[in-house]
């Protein structure tokens, strides 16, 4: 082989390692073209409940949903406050709101809703479940999400109710299926 083929291996070897190195990037994510999108979680709270405190939402049919133990907040995107039922978004942005939480004391033949209300008016329906005339559990199981825009002064807050009027709850002793965490979506 002659110098000119030691030429073309030695370029060979650094498109290689060029390769091999740009492969290593993508592969690992740290490519932003990629990447454009992330998140930031910024509340966790178990042990929800169902809270009466409030007008309108004070009985037992169309209540607000109570933040209880509270294992991450960060107080640069949010506060809480209103005995644990109102969270306010301080950081204008998106924000990802995800709802775990089970349902009991539900009744035959009736609509139970899990709204989330953002400043006072309903924002999108965690849930709508009905319930037919020959059910066979009185606990229902959610599991969703909602994308919220905050301007950096929003609120939301989260109602249950009945569309007959029936009584239902969030049990607090089930801390496994009761679960809200709050992401701050970067773009």
């Amino acid at each position: 082989m002659g110098k000119g083929g030691t030429v073309l291996g030695f370029i060979g070897i650094i498109l290689a390692a060029g390769a091999i190195g740009f492969t290593y990037i993508v592969w690992n994510g740290q490519n932003t073209t990629n990447n454009l999108t992330g998140t930031r979680v910024v509340g966790i709270w178990e042990s929800l409940s169902d809270n009466q405190v409030y007008t309108p939402y004070n009985s037992l049919s169309y209540w607000l949903l109570e933040f209880g133990d509270n294992s991450l907040s960060n107080t640069n995107y949010i506060s809480v406050s209103n005995t644990n039922t109102r969270i306010t978004l301080l950081k204008a942005g998106w924000y990802r709101i995800h709802l775990t939480v089970l349902l009991e004391g539900l009744n035959p033949a009736n609509l139970y809703f899990i709204v989330l209300l953002k400043d006072g008016v309903a924002e999108f329906i965690f849930d709508k479940y009905e319930t037919s005339l020959a059910m066979n559990s009185q606990y229902h199981s959610i599991d969703s999400s909602a994308f919220v825009y905050s301007n950096g002064t929003n609120y939301v807050e989260i109602n249950g109710y009945s569309a007959f009027g029936d009584n239902f709850d969030v049990p607090v002793s089930n801390k496994e299926s009761n679960r809200l965490t709050i992401e701050f979506v970067t773009i």
